[in-house]
């Protein structure tokens, strides 16, 4: 036989054979002596058909010895004692637990840790916890708080944190702790806080007397450079526009344009802002790894403007095809979907979905910023009238402004009004077209209706791209075409699992789908991202196909905000 051992498990393998009628069953037996003819020495006795056991939830740094018997078919037995075995002792260092990150609000704040030690990442080691206002309340004896870590990414997950917070960790392995109790004490650095600013760059954590938040302001990132003279500067990195009424991150983690600057409304909706280098195709430059426009001129229109998509792969993305144009049945926006031959926004032909769901939308209004007229829903003709101006709508303001906003959680509703913020249940078992009209600010029970700064809708397939080729150039790009998250077979509350985090943005990868308003075929709009199903094997950057009046408990959707 041969052994294995860990801190808190002994794996036995046997290799026995009988010529005649064959080995029928195994008995293993622990023991804490070899004299196994006293049943009190004998702490376990399993019989089983394999050849290999293992006992486990020892504890560590203890010797125990190991019966095998072997049974033939016949019954004969024969049996063999293992040499002493000596569990492992766990002997760790501080530096084996890492802070990862902090996110969240003072009071809801989330830490992650990560096991700095290739041996402890997927060995069945977990974390124990506790948080204290001062270290003179720690308790030696501890508590039973195990974090189990998260499957993708070994993450260990405290919650509820509040800064200042004293987090004392400890690894352990379901039995045994450190043998010198070694732990990591850790203080909760600074976690998200949000405040007005004013037009010229000033924050306030309150309205300041006689300032006025009422206009949309410029928000201008910088990072400091440094010389070889000692000397520093202040580069301009990059440069937001923060609408009216809406709170700016101003700390570390939430702060800067890169990482994914957040931005808050007075019901706590929180939302990243994107930055389109290229909103709209000049119709001359190849479109590379460097020029990725976003919009196109709709062929013969030099007013109104059809989405540019793209397929991802690895750190890269490329344009999907030359054919995806409206006209065609290929992905394609602003269109209908009307179960014929009408793959474009200009009604023509067809007598299913949006010709017999558009009234889902009714009253749904839009003023042209192309000729200021006015569009209202009221038939499936005005429907195509009312997507086309939208989309227009969206992409002006993006070229203006360098960029738009995107939920940073899945949307949420409740008695049709939607949010995105943490811990929620995400919107779903909703078709289409109840999901599009809840996140339209025309909508009267939307948050944004009759918002003069900002105009909200379902995100767009062009968004959703530009969305994830900004994720690409920055540190987390590699999790664009990764299958991460919650696949764990039942949905989450929005924002709950660490390992699905992309420059600030929650849940792309996994938990529910997300509609977006881009058509594909003519029967059939497109959803984006995996969902929380175990088996499910789509990243952010995958596209699945549904018809608009389906409805699943693992399909939702994600609010865009672009600045009027």
């Amino acid at each position: 036989s041969s052994t294995e051992k860990s801190t808190n498990t002994i794996t036995v393998t046997v290799d026995a054979t009988d010529e005649g009628s064959g080995i029928s069953s195994y008995i293993y037996e622990l023991g804490y002596t070899s004299d196994f003819s006293n049943e009190s020495n004998i702490i376990t006795e399993i019989t089983t058909y394999g050849e290999t056991y293992t006992f486990e939830e020892l504890n560590q740094n203890q010797t125990y010895y190991v019966r095998i018997t072997a049974v033939d078919g016949a019954g004969n037995r024969a049996s063999c004692i293992t040499e002493a075995i000596k569990t492992d002792i766990l002997t760790l260092t501080e530096e084996k637990i890492e802070l990862d990150r902090t996110y969240g609000k003072d009071g809801e704040g989330v830490a992650y840790f990560v096991l700095n030690d290739e041996e402890l990442e997927n060995d069945g080691y977990y974390l124990q916890h506790q948080v204290y206002s001062s270290i003179e309340e720690y308790d030696e004896t501890w508590s039973t708080n195990v974090i189990d870590p998260d499957e993708d990414t070994g993450l260990y997950t405290v919650s509820g944190l509040s800064e200042g917070d004293i987090i004392i960790t400890r690894v352990y392995d379901g039995t045994n702790a450190d043998e010198n109790n070694t732990y990591k004490t850790t203080v909760v650095p600074e976690l998200e806080e949000f405040a007005y600013i004013d037009s010229e760059g000033n924050t306030y954590t309150e309205p300041a007397t006689g300032t006025s938040y009422d206009t949309t302001v410029v928000y201008n990132d910088y990072e400091t450079v440094y010389y070889d003279d000692g000397s520093t500067s202040q580069e301009l990195v990059g440069t937001a526009y923060i609408p009216a009424g809406f709170k700016v991150a101003v700390s570390s983690i939430t702060n800067k344009i890169e990482n994914g600057l957040v931005i808050e409304d007075e019901s706590g909706n929180q939302y990243v802002w994107i930055p389109v280098e290229d909103a709209i195709y000049d119709g001359k430059t190849a479109i590379s790894s460097t020029y990725k426009p976003m919009a196109r001129l709709q062929s013969g229109n030099t007013s109104y403007y059809e989405g540019i998509l793209y397929n991802f792969s690895g750190v890269n993305s490329s344009l999907i095809s030359s054919n995806n144009l409206l006209g065609t049945n290929n992905r394609r926006e602003p269109s209908l979907v009307t179960g014929s031959s009408n793959y474009s926004w200009s009604y023509t032909v067809g007598s299913m979905y949006d010709v017999t769901n558009y009234s889902t939308l009714n009253g749904l209004t839009v003023t042209s910023v192309v000729d200021s007229s006015t569009t209202t829903i009221t038939s499936v003709t005005t429907m195509g009238q009312y997507l086309n101006e939208k989309y227009t709508e969206m992409v002006t303001s993006v070229e203006k402004y360098g960029g738009f906003y995107v939920g940073r959680y899945e949307t949420s509703v409740s008695d049709g009004v939607v949010s995105s913020t943490a811990d929620q249940t995400p919107m779903a078992s909703i078709n289409w077209y109840n999901m599009y009209l809840y996140q339209d600010n025309s909508y009267s029970s939307n948050p944004y209706y009759g918002s003069t700064s900002v105009v909200s809708s379902m995100i767009w397939g062009s968004q959703w791209d530009a969305m994830l080729n900004y994720i690409l150039q920055g540190t987390d790009n590699t999790r664009v075409t990764q299958i991460r998250g919650n696949h764990s077979g039942s949905r989450a509350s929005t924002g709950e699992w660490a390992s699905d985090i992309m420059n600030n943005i929650f849940d792309l990868s996994s938990n529910v789908r997300e509609w977006t308003s881009e058509a594909y075929s003519s029967t059939l709009r497109t959803s984006c991202g995996g969902y929380y199903n175990a088996a499910d094997t789509y990243a952010s950057s995958d596209r699945v196909y549904y018809t608009p009046t389906y409805t699943n408990y693992g399909i939702g959707s994600r609010l865009t905000l672009y600045i009027r």
